[in-house]
């Protein structure tokens, strides 16, 4: 299982580098947010830090369509569904770390936080929620255009609300979010913060599993059918319409002026007469 899980993280890997440009620019998204607001808000280091979602959750939304077939080939084979998803959750999580330790040092440096590894703790556990909703979310939906939409609507809605609201409690992203606002007020239990994203990610996964993988390939990207196109046979002798060669062989010739129908009949006739 080792070598399998291994081999599904190196082609998942490769999958990602063939989209370098788009992933360079979700790494770059939340640091665009925090640069837009950094001297002009306290609260620049948690929409910078819920801003990373983006990063990690997009990745994994581009992530699920290419792989749908590979993954359907792959189940055939003998692949379990854990493997798969096992597999890609390794390279997506390694991917959003490194994404977090740019996004926190840029952050920390260019505000100066007094509680500097909550920025650290936060932006990690953004990674940590977004690699699961992201897959989630490719999984059951079944274009990426759905999930990004959905996406972004969830990260907006995490950085819009308060803390202290219930909406912002059921999302994803607010255990990491304390610790961001924790970053620039007053120190926060890291623990119990940690405990929930690791339930809500491990719920998460639970769906992506439930789903089957990257869930059935959409329509215009299921292998169509190969199977030949019927094809008809005619009697040695006898043309499409159903008329024998002979007979038409003895067919009187049409005068040019003669109109379509007349023509017909003028056949129909000869071929009658042929057959008495």
């Amino acid at each position: 299982m080792t070598a399998r899980l291994a081999a599904v993280a190196a082609a998942h890997a490769r999958m990602l580098a063939r989209r370098r440009t788009a992933v360079a620019l979700l790494a770059l998204l939340p640091l665009a947010f925090y640069g837009a607001l950094y001297r002009h808000s306290s609260h620049a280091v948690t929409v910078g830090g819920v801003a990373s979602a983006f990063s990690a959750g997009g990745a994994a939304i581009f992530s699920m369509l290419p792989a749908r077939a590979a993954d359907q080939r792959l189940t055939l084979t003998g692949y379990q569904t854990a493997v798969l998803i096992g597999g890609r959750l390794i390279v997506l999580e390694a991917a959003s770390i490194l994404i977090s330790l740019v996004t926190s040092a840029v952050m920390i440096a260019g505000t100066g936080p007094a509680h500097p590894a909550y920025v650290l703790a936060g932006v990690i556990l953004t990674g940590v929620a977004a690699v699961p909703l992201g897959l989630a979310l490719g999984a059951l939906l079944p274009r990426e255009l759905e999930a990004v939409l959905i996406l972004i609507g969830i990260v907006g809605i995490q950085i819009t609300a308060g803390s202290d609201t219930v909406i912002s409690a059921v999302l994803p992203f607010h255990a990491a979010r304390q610790l961001l606002d924790a970053a620039v007020t007053t120190p926060a239990a890291f623990w119990p913060q940690l405990a929930v994203t690791v339930v809500y990610s491990a719920a998460l996964l639970g769906v992506t599993w439930r789903r089957g993988g990257a869930g059935p390939p959409p329509a215009e990207h299921r292998p169509q059918s190969r199977l030949p196109a019927p094809t008809t046979r005619r009697l040695p002798g006898i043309d499409r319409d159903g008329a024998s060669r002979s007979a038409r062989a003895r067919q009187p010739p049409v005068p040019a002026r003669m109109t379509q129908g007349a023509a017909a009949t003028a056949r129909a006739v000869s071929i009658s007469n042929d057959t008495r």
